[in-house]
């Protein structure tokens, strides 16, 4: 953080900025400028974080330079080193919203109140501005990749300053914790493929979840719920081809057998399913169920004596009327003809 020390005084200019360690507190070495009007420069050239001003001062005084900073930079964190106590510059600070007022002569008391306010301060600001970056999703991406590439270490230094951030700011917000969230979700939609709507029912019960865990155990669920995503593995394609032709197998007489109700079962994507499907048997996901639909009625019209009706159902046809219609598109003749011609052949 960028500090702004302003005093006409030059020994006390030269106190402040070698008798308090700013880095230990987060802060950058401080300028210095000796009145109102240099100091209104300084600020619009470096922005500063924080302004630490004497009150009386010759060309412009801190009052001037107080209301501006109020009115122009109401960002800047502004605090008052005056010799004067009285009530007039009391009830100054109080308008303007100045964080913290000392008294010179600057002895180590002085010294150590000054820095202890600018340090819970500049912990404050850090927190806010971490809080706003959070529900800004700036960490969204980083996180999801984390999960992905199992660093631990890298969720738990963000945790730790989750951790501390709730000492720091009141986090009732539901918005903060379901960006929160967010990485977890995508890591299971991008890199798990987990079914949409079984997606949607993941993310419901993960935001109730943490909104009944009191507020500072919330971050503990989160390392909880972090450590269980990296230890999932990423699917086998060839495992999850081998269940979706198993299930194929099991279930290709149900009528309700598609691509949706396998990636229900499998708790992924059926965008993702039907393009894996594809690349790795070369075949469309519909195409490969009604091959074993017509291989099955196939057989049934060789060896049984069911009604084409009956063999139709057990195909998992609702409607005999498509299943001909298919069949007939495939094998170039109707169930019919096809149970006459080898039917013969095959007694």
């Amino acid at each position: 953080m960028k500090v702004l020390i302003v005093d006409d005084d030059h020994m006390s200019c030269q106190c402040l900025q070698q008798l308090i360690d700013w880095a230990s507190i987060g802060c950058e070495q401080p300028l210095c400028a000796f009145n109102g009007a240099e100091a209104l420069k300084l600020i619009e050239a470096g922005h500063p974080d924080i302004v630490v001003s004497d009150v009386k001062m010759p060309v412009m005084d801190g009052r001037e330079l107080c209301r501006q900073i109020y009115e122009k930079y109401p960002d800047i964190n502004l605090f008052f080193v005056s010799a004067y106590g009285d009530f007039e510059t009391a009830q100054l600070a109080i308008r303007y919203q100045v964080k913290g007022y000392v008294l010179k002569p600057l002895d180590a008391d002085a010294l150590r109140t000054l820095r202890d306010m600018i340090c819970e301060t500049a912990v404050r600001q850090e927190s806010t501005s971490f809080f706003i970056k959070i529900c800004g999703d700036e960490y969204r991406d980083v996180l999801k990749c984390a999960i992905e590439e199992k660093d631990r270490e890298m969720v738990e230094r963000f945790l730790d300053r989750v951790e501390r951030l709730q000492d720091n700011l009141s986090l009732e917000d539901m918005g903060l914790w379901q960006h929160l969230i967010a990485p977890l979700i995508d890591y299971r939609k991008t890199c798990l493929k987990m079914d949409y709507g079984l997606l949607l029912q993941t993310e419901r019960k993960l935001q109730e979840e943490i909104m009944d865990c009191p507020v500072p155990e919330r971050t503990a669920w989160l390392r909880g719920q972090f450590a269980q995503a990296m230890q999932q593995e990423k699917p086998n394609s060839s495992l999850v081809i081998g269940e979706m032709q198993k299930a194929i197998q099991e279930q290709f007489s149900s009528p309700d057998l598609d691509i949706n109700m396998l990636a229900r079962e499998l708790s992924m994507s059926p965008v993702y399913l039907g393009r894996l499907f594809l690349e790795q048997t070369g075949m469309k996901v519909t195409d490969y169920i009604q091959e074993k639909r017509l291989r099955f009625a196939c057989e049934q019209l060789q060896h049984s004596v069911s009604p084409v009706k009956e063999i139709a159902r057990l195909s998992g046809y609702r409607d005999a009327g498509y299943f001909n219609k298919v069949f007939r598109r495939s094998m170039n003749m109707t169930p019919g003809e096809y149970r006459e011609k080898y039917w013969h052949r095959n007694r």
